[in-house]
């Protein structure tokens, strides 16, 4: 590669910022706003003053890009790019010129992902900056970004735009992700330069090895602007993300009260008596929620469910602080079940892990017995899946998948509180094709009886995510449920991944989704088995947090809502994280904790009135009370429950 592909080791430094127009990277601006932007989302902040007329005309149709600024890039750049097309045992993906209907623009420059390796730089569309740059040049990109197809768990498109120096420093003046789950959107960036640079010297990037996924994206009307010293960068236009249900005035909000009002409480009654059975007025009533009946959970590594090392130390005692529910992140999963990702993926420390759940009173869920994908599957089967033929698999696969189910049935059967039967069946069909759909009734049914009595799931991804518009494959989902609750397959329960990035899926939307399955499948509970915002934005990630809760919690359908990991020490994307990586909390952190722990949770403290009760409504869940007389406590541990009579009686001696 040329000197104009930056370093991986520096870029992957760099990755602690989203923009370096901060002020760590030499910017004067900031992200930073005390309230969320109005709807709609990503609406961009429009500059404060308009400066003096312009030198040169630069896209005047759009109001809100100042006048002034002179262009430095291409003034085609749908036709004239540079493309750098990375390698992963051959192109990373490709672009082309395409033509589009737009009212803006009639061209777009669409670029087709085939082989991403996870690193942004490695893959590189390029527009070199034409005209010399001085430090301290203020800079604007604008430009409209939209996803058109995308296997990623988010449902979305990104890549990555950035200006950066030559080598060897590969200084980020710009560094943002673009994300599209499916519409247009605007994007307004804005830069300073922190040093000279001739005409050439250094260009404005779109990085597209980003995830592990393939995807088509566009981008069209890109322009790049230099203000120079005329404007400060705060008078440039800001795209700040954000996501539709935001508001504090939603309408949204206040139909979810009501229906946590109405299924997540119960009345109770405490009655304080005498050992005769006489009624105690004025006695004091403590009641205190132990445990909520909703699980609020993470899943954890479990190496630091069992290592002893500081950090591992901490991270139980966070989620600890933070969770009623748990379970293990990989170490469940076949290959490294089979010993295949050696330590600390070992059945020992799994079980150990699971142990320590089990000894904390910690909910656990079992992820996952069967991911029916070739690549998903343990080496030591592959030989019995030709690749690309599944109509040529060796039915020996399936005797082993039997196999697996008993093996790890059997040796966590009192640890595990349910499990994931079957894993991501959208695009992962490899069994399926090969001997049929029946293999999906087999499994389940394989699990319940190794499995008596615990809830059985199925899990999938985008289906609440990526703006919710992945009909394609929600219609896959709902299908699948239905062919297995149609042929008695013992299922019970639905699995939603919740995978968000910079543009999260409107929360009225996310609600319908749950909705339509609840209503077409009403036995059926729902849990939010992968909960992650992955942004660099914390104030929109800690409020899409917060209402993500909230919205979920108030369907009456679900169970609970389980993170994706809260440290970035040991999470898959560490932007999503709850915690940095010194263990520094962060806002979502602080959001999850008011929501759950004080929206979401009550406490009562009275006297008895004169036939001796104390009444009140409450959350569903555990709670402990505490009756006062006479210098007299006596203590009490109930569980408030829905379908139940929730009536106490406490006698005093």
């Amino acid at each position: 590669m040329d000197s104009t592909v930056h370093s991986p080791i520096k870029s992957f430094l760099l990755l602690a910022g989203i923009v370096c127009f901060l002020s760590a990277c030499g910017g004067g601006g900031s992200q930073s706003t005390a309230t969320p932007p109005p709807a709609p989302p990503q609406a961009p902040t429009p500059p404060p003053s308009q400066p003096p007329a312009p030198e040169q005309p630069s896209t005047p149709d759009n109001p809100n890009i100042p006048a002034g600024g002179e262009s430095i890039i291409t003034a085609t750049p749908a036709t004239d790019f540079t493309l750098i097309a990375g390698d992963n045992n051959g192109p990373v993906g490709y672009a082309e010129t395409v033509s589009v209907e737009h009212p803006d623009f009639d061209s777009a420059l669409q670029i087709v992902v085939d082989k991403p390796t996870g690193q942004f730089w490695n893959g590189q569309v390029n527009y070199p900056i034409n005209a010399a740059l001085s430090e301290g040049d203020v800079v604007l990109l604008y430009l409209q970004f939209k996803m058109l197809a995308s296997a990623d768990e988010t449902g979305t498109g990104f890549v990555t735009a950035f200006v950066e120096s030559p080598a060897p420093d590969y200084t980020k003046y710009l560094f943002y992700q673009l994300v599209s789950s499916g519409e247009w959107q605007e994007y307004y960036l804005p830069m300073t330069i922190g040093s000279d640079f001739d005409a050439n010297e250094i260009s404005l990037k779109f990085g597209f090895g980003n995830g592990s996924k393939s995807q088509t994206v566009q981008l069209a009307n890109i322009t790049l602007l230099n203000y120079k010293n005329t404007l400060s960068i705060d008078d440039l236009p800001l795209t700040r993300p954000s996501y539709i249900g935001r508001d504090a005035d939603a309408a949204w909000r206040a139909d979810a009260a009501a229906r946590i009002e109405e299924h997540r409480k119960g009345d109770f009654t405490l009655q304080v008596q005498r050992a005769d059975g006489s009624p105690v007025s004025d006695a004091n009533v403590d009641i205190q929620l132990k445990k909520h009946a909703y699980h609020f959970g993470s899943v954890a590594a479990a190496r630091h469910l069992v290592f002893d090392d500081a950090d591992s130390q901490t991270y139980r005692e966070k989620l600890l602080e933070n969770f009623n529910q748990s379970g293990l992140e990989n170490n469940l999963k076949w290959s490294a079940w089979a010993g295949e990702w050696g330590d600390p993926f070992t059945q020992e420390n799994a079980l150990s892990a699971l142990q320590w759940l089990n000894d904390n009173n910690l909910y656990a869920r079992g992820h996952v017995m069967v991911w029916p994908s070739k690549r998903n599957m343990p080496n030591y089967v592959q030989g019995f899946m030709p690749a690309d033929a599944p109509q040529n698999a060796d039915s020996q696969v399936l005797t082993e998948v039997q196999k697996h189910i008993a093996d790890v049935s059997r040796k966590t059967l009192g640890l595990v509180d349910e499990w994931d039967v079957l894993n991501e069946p959208f695009d992962n069909h490899y069994l399926m094709d090969a001997f049929g759909d029946q293999v999906m009734i087999d499994w389940f049914v394989q699990a319940a009886q190794e499995n008596p009595d615990i809830p059985l799931y199925i899990n999938d991804y985008s289906i609440v995510s990526g703006g919710g518009t992945n009909t394609a494959h929600q219609d896959h989902f709902f299908n699948t449920i239905d062919y297995l609750i149609a042929n008695n397959a013992p299922i019970t329960g639905i699995g939603i991944q919740s995978h968000f990035s910079t543009t999260p899926t409107p929360i009225t939307r996310i609600y319908e989704i749950i909705d339509r399955y609840h209503t077409a499948f009403p036995d059926l509970a729902i849990r939010s088995t992968e909960f992650d915002v992955d942004t660099f934005d914390e104030e929109m990630q800690a409020d899409f947090t917060r209402d993500f809760l909230t919205i979920f919690f108030s369907h009456p359908a679900t169970v609970g809502v389980q993170k994706w990991g809260f440290w970035a020490g040991a999470h898959w994307r560490p932007n999503a994280a709850m915690y940095t990586e010194d263990w520094q909390p962060k806002l979502n952190q602080a959001a999850w904790q008011e929501t759950v722990y004080g929206t979401f949770w009550n406490d009562f403290n009275g006297t008895t009135n004169a036939n001796g009760e104390y009444a009140g409504r409450g959350f569903y869940g555990d709670y402990e009370i505490s009756v006062t007389i006479d210098g007299e406590t006596q203590v009490l541990s109930v569980a408030l429950s829905p379908n139940a009579a929730n009536q106490w009686v406490v006698q005093i001696n």
